[in-house]
Formats: structure tokens, C-alpha cells, sequence
């Protein structure tokens, strides 16, 4: 057959018609990959932009944000081509209404890209399947809630507070040296620190800070090719990363002095909340808990410095309330600076869904078995005004809406909520009480939410 092959390349063959022909082949792959979606019945309203490149073009022009918004504009439902797939992007009110069963009942999963699947890992609850008939993710959940709720939150406001204080009078002294100072840095200092303090708890603090550089280093790593070249690429470079991580948590499940603050010792043993995690369980939630608190709170506590400076009335009434908490949720002006603050920048504006089977979406269409959803949470919460306006948090506002910003009712919604907002609440009281501050700049770098 060999033979046959090369004697028709002798007699007929040559590299223009091979370069030719691979030419073809790849621009028929490219188009059929791009358009073969619409072989499918019953479409939503589409958008699918170039080939190969579908919308992303508009999307790096745009932002990400800006671009969706404008693409749902009197639409319920749009599939869309961006960032090289295909995706239905769904609004939360129509996911209330023909999706959110489907949640609950367990047919839909995160859909998640390869790189960031691998660094979370198997075990955690961001990747792990929710809703009836998934008892892992439901067992660790519940476990999970109980280990990072309001009691354990609250025994680490005085961590939290020396956090905050170091980080904003290294703020001050950055200030002296050159006039102005970056606030972005800093808040990802914040962030990194927080969401590790209740699994570094009781550490020194030279390994707290090598554990913050390790979840650096596992953040760009999701967020690059999955392509592992060890060192000598970002995705190597954080699986080497998480590797090191992973010897440092089960050096922490290993030690007979673990703070009680520091979560592992809750999620090693059997209590109240549940059994104890296996060891790769534990592994992969802390991962999750380090990365999702960073990735969160980091540009939530842009907007709340923003905000404050913009409305000094509510600074002033956020500065006369206490350092000291009984309760996370307690109605403050901090508590609905942080909520309107979260409203108005919602740190994940959207979460994707994808589902074995077509889900029907009523008179918008269908989507088909296996293309990921994009839940859209942030032009629900948009919808509530246009203003800056703390003063729309009332208890009714607090329970129609609360809950929208931290995913809503499903079940991968934040377990890290009070965390957060703790975190964000002593922060927005130690700025305004102790610190005076200027916005000089508030330009906003774009950034790629999971859409």
C-alpha cells in the first residue's frame, strides 16, 4: 500500500498541491467547527462573529463586561463565539424560570477550561457536579460551610485586622517615598491574605508568604495553555507550584499543633458538619478556598475604596462604627457600602453550566446537548439602578437580591460569603477611621471574567 502511495506521489504529486490541499483542510476545519452549531433546531438568537475568532476581537476592545451587556441588550438569550468556543449566554431571569430545575436536579456541570479543571483538581467543589444525586459534592459542601461559616469567620477578625493595617500603612509609606501609591497591588496582597489565614492560621509568618506566592503562581497557570513544559512555561510553573502546596497542606493534616482557627484540623476529623475529607479532598478544597477568596475579594476591594472616596457622607458613617463584630450580616452603613459596592462590581459576573442533554429555554430557543451556558448575574443586579445608593439594602433588597452576588440559589453558590464579607466590611471601617485617602486615578483595567 506504501508502495502505491509513493508511486502516485512520484507520478502526480507535488508540495504546491500537499501545501494546497493542507490548506483546504485546515480552512474546512476552522469553518466547520465555527458554523456546524447551526445544524442544531431551535437556536437562540445568535452572534458568532468571524471565524476561528467569533467575537473575541470585541471582547479585547470592549472588555468582556461591556461586550456582553451590549450583546444581551432586549435578549433573553444569545449564542455567541468568543474566546475560541461556542457559549448560549443566558440571562438569571431566564435561568430562574427554565434552567434552575435542571440545576438542582443535577443534569448540569461546571464547565470549566482544561487548565483551570487541572489545577483545581478532582475533588474540588467548583468542579464536582451539584444538585440531587451528587452526594460528594453535597457531603463536602455541607462540611465546608460549617468550617469557613460566620463562629470560625469571626474568631479571625483580629488576623484579618493586623492584615489590613500592614498592608495600607505599606501603602502610606510607598506614598511618602513618590507622592502616590498603586492600590491594585496592595489589594491583591489583601486578598491572597485573607483567604489563606484560615488555612495558614497558626503559621509563621514566612510560610503564609510563601503559600500567597505558590497561589500566584497556580492563578496564572489556569488562566494560560495547557501545555506543561515544567519551568520553562506558566502552566508547568504552577503544576510545580500546587505540587509544593500540596507537600505543605499534608505537612499541616501531619501536625500535632495545628491552630484551632486553621480550617485543616475541622476538615480532618469527623464533626457536627460531616465525616472527615481524604487526603486529596482536602488538597483540592484549600486549593479552591485560596484561589476563589483571592480572585474575588481582590477586585472588590477596588471598588469599595472607589466608592468610599466617591461618597464621603457614607465614608463619614462607616467611620463611626466599631472594629468589633457579633455578627457578619448585622445591618451597618459597611455591610451596604459592601453590598451596593458588589453590586455595582460584581467580582464574577457570570458562571458556566453545560448540559448532557438539549435544555429548553422556552420561546427562546433551545441549547444544544453538551454547549456550556453562561449565566449572567451582573445586569440582574444592574437592574436595580444605575446609581451608587447603599440605602436600597433594606431587608427586603437584602432577600430578593443578597445572595444574587455570590451566585445566587444553586448549588455551587460562595461558600466563602462571610469571609468575604467580613473581610470587606474591616477593611471599608479600618480605611475610613484610621487612614485619610485620594483617588487619583480611577482608571479600570480590563479584566476577563468566566464568562
Amino acid at each position: 500500500m506504501m508502495d502505491l502511495l509513493l508511486d502516485a506521489w512520484r507520478r502526480h504529486g507535488s508540495w504546491s498541491k500537499l501545501c494546497g490541499g493542507v490548506s483546504l483542510g485546515l480552512v474546512a476545519r476552522i469553518l466547520w467547527g465555527h458554523y456546524s452549531i447551526l445544524r442544531h433546531p431551535r437556536l437562540p438568537a445568535r452572534d458568532l462573529g468571524l471565524p476561528l475568532l467569533g467575537c473575541t476581537p470585541a471582547i479585547f476592545k470592549e472588555s468582556l463586561d461591556v461586550w456582553a451587556c451590549r450583546l444581551m441588550k432586549g435578549r433573553q438569550a444569545v449564542l455567541a463565539h468568543y474566546l475560541f468556543g461556542h457559549a448560549v449566554i443566558v440571562k438569571y431571569s431566564l435561568y430562574k424560570e427554565h434552567v434552575h430545575n435542571v440545576e438542582l436536579s443535577g443534569e448540569l456541570v461546571p464547565d470549566w477550561v482544561s487548565s483551570m479543571q487541572q489545577i483545581l483538581g478532582p475533588s474540588s467543589i467548583l468542579t464536582l457536579p451539584g444538585g440531587k444525586g451528587h452526594t460528594t459534592h453535597k457531603r463536602l459542601r455541607g462540611k465546608l460551610l460549617g468550617a469557613v461559616g460566620p463562629r470560625p469567620t469571626l474568631e479571625l477578625v483580629p488576623d484579618f485586622l493586623v492584615l489590613i493595617r500592614r498592608s495600607l500603612d505599606e501603602l502610606c509609606a510607598e506614598t511618602q517615598q513618590q507622592g502616590f501609591c498603586r492600590f491594585e497591588p496592595a489589594a491583591h496582597r489583601i486578598a491572597a491574605g485573607v483567604s489563606a489565614l484560615p488555612i495558614t492560621a497558626g503559621l509563621d509568618a514566612a510560610l503564609q508568604k510563601r503559600v500567597e506566592h505558590l497561589v500566584d503562581l497556580t492563578l496564572e497557570a489556569m488562566l494560560a495553555v495547557p501545555v506543561n513544559l515544567g519551568r520553562f512555561s506558566a502552566f508547568g510553573r504552577g503544576l510545580l507550584a500546587r505540587r509544593e502546596l500540596s507537600a505543605i497542606i499534608h505537612g499541616l493534616m501531619d501536625s500535632p499543633n495545628l491552630s484551632r482557627k486553621n480550617i485543616i484540623s475541622e476538615l480532618t476529623a469527623a464533626s457536627d458538619h460531616g465525616e472527615a475529607f481524604t487526603h486529596g479532598e482536602i488538597v483540592d478544597t484549600v486549593f479552591t478556598l485560596l484561589i476563589a477568596g483571592k480572585v474575588t475579594s481582590a477586585d472588590a476591594l477596588e471598588f469599595v475604596l472607589v466608592c468610599l472616596h466617591d461618597n464621603p457622607s457614607w465614608a463619614s458613617r462607616v467611620a463611626q462604627e466599631p472594629l468589633e463584630f457579633s455578627s457578619i450580616e448585622a445591618d451597618s452603613a459597611a455591610l451596604r457600602v459592601v453590598r451596593e459596592a458588589l453590586r455595582l462590581g460584581v467580582p464574577a459576573g457570570a458562571y458556566r453550566r453545560s448540559c448532557s442533554r438539549p435544555v429548553d429555554l422556552g420561546a427562546h430557543g433551545r441549547v444544544p446537548a453538551g454547549c456550556p451556558m453562561a449565566i449572567m448575574l451582573a445586569d440582574e443586579l444592574r437592574q436595580l439602578g444605575e446609581a451608587f445608593d447603599p440605602d436600597r439594602w433594606d431587608e427586603r433588597t437584602v432577600r430578593e437580591h443578597g445572595g444574587l452576588v455570590f451566585g445566587g440559589a444553586q448549588p455551587h453558590a460562595c461558600v466563602g460569603r462571610s469571609v468575604a464579607l467580613i473581610e470587606l466590611q474591616l477593611f471599608a471601617r479600618v480605611l475610613c477611621r484610621e487612614y485619610d485617602f485620594k483617588v487619583l486615578d480611577k482608571s479600570m483595567v480590563v479584566k476577563m471574567p468566566p464568562l
